[in-house]
């Protein structure tokens, strides 16, 4: 008689060793599971940021305007005039966030520059200081910031003042930027803002402003003249007082404006010179430095050839010599005087931030 053969235990219906079979790979999906977790919020609590890239318009003392869309583009509207005409610089705005849980230390706030041959080329530009007043615009100056959790930190770039270099290649006809910082710690690549609208600029591009609109003389020689000079008196900490108080940034409008209005056309180099040396030498600046600056100051009018009006378009010392019924009396020897800020409507491709009311240009 065969010996009787034992069925297999079985629950449900199903042996045991089956279960036993699906309880390890449960097992397994799960452990694998928590490890892909694990790993994944390695990185999400690690140092990552976001960055944005956008264009914008700060006049000094007065308000900051924003292109908040992220594209190389800026409304041809009364924030630009203020650049076409010398009240306000185009500038890049970098925005960093921290969405982690974590404080992050980010450095080299910059832009990342392909399209021109060169791999990961990265550049830190000048950068320029708002001060408060301005909101969530208010723009720092410093290349090392501790970000603290859903923190927040905007810096205001001058992104016109590396394309030569990045042109620097005759054969370059055109570059791409991207905003890019640098995060310490866990993350050793620079994080860049979105591939997707990134800023493409031909060799010809001088301006974001749409419509490309021409540039006084003023504005040109303004712009390349205001960061050479300190902000305050007090900034010039190794000068002599025998050399007197130095032409501080918000001065430069008025002495500038004063010199070239007392030429109808572009005058020779020097004849600016002495223009602007005996004006500055009026307002107690015993060893004026603007006319030096004239140099990289016609170097950028060169550039802008073609692209310029009139070159007593937008002076106030012009106007007031032509009209001095108007107020003025012939050519006008003193600066006009400065007025509290004037409220700016909110343009529909960007917002606009501005000082509070009692703050004066």
């Amino acid at each position: 008689m065969p010996p009787v053969v034992e069925p297999p235990p079985e629950l449900l219906g199903q042996p045991l060793a089956a279960w036993a079979l699906a309880v390890s790979l449960c097992s397994f999906a799960i452990a694998s599971i928590a490890l892909v977790w694990q790993i994944v919020k390695h990185f999400l609590d690690g140092g990552r940021v976001r960055v944005y890239l956008n264009t914008a318009v700060w006049q000094p003392e007065f308000m900051v305007a924003t292109n908040r869309s992220g594209r190389f583009e800026f409304k041809n509207d009364q924030a630009a005039r203020a650049v076409t005409h010398g009240r306000g610089l185009e500038l890049a705005q970098l925005v960093i966030e921290n969405p982690g849980k974590v404080p992050v230390t980010i450095y080299s706030p910059g832009f990342l520059i392909t399209g021109h041959g060169k791999k990961e080329h990265t550049v830190s530009p000048r950068s320029y200081v708002t001060g408060d007043g301005y909101g969530p615009d208010a723009a720092i100056g410093d290349s090392v910031v501790r970000l603290e959790p859903y923190g927040r930190v905007t810096f205001l770039l001058d992104y016109l003042s590396i394309l030569p270099l990045a042109f620097e290649d005759d054969g370059t006809e055109r570059v791409w930027l991207r905003g890019h910082v640098g995060v310490a710690g866990r993350t050793r690549r620079p994080q860049k803002s979105s591939r997707r609208r990134r800023w493409r600029i031909e060799r010809d591009t001088y301006t974001s402003i749409v419509g490309s609109p021409d540039f006084t003389p003023f504005s040109v020689m303004w712009r390349a003249m205001y960061p050479q000079l300190p902000e305050k008196v007090e900034d010039e900490v190794d000068r002599h007082p025998m050399h007197g108080k130095p032409i501080t940034r918000g001065m430069l409008r008025y002495i500038l404006d004063e010199a070239m209005a007392r030429f109808e056309v572009r005058p020779e180099r020097a004849q600016l010179e002495t223009a602007l040396e005996e004006i500055a030498k009026s307002r107690d600046d015993k060893l004026p430095m603007l006319p030096l600056m004239l140099y990289e100051a016609y170097d950028a009018l060169d550039r802008m050839d073609g692209h310029l009006t009139g070159w007593t378009e937008g002076l106030a010392f012009a106007r007031r010599a032509a009209h001095p019924d108007n107020g003025g009396s012939g050519r006008a020897t003193e600066a006009p005087s400065v007025s509290g800020p004037a409220s700016t409507p909110d343009s529909d491709k960007g917002e606009v931030a501005a000082p509070p009311n009692d703050s004066t240009p």
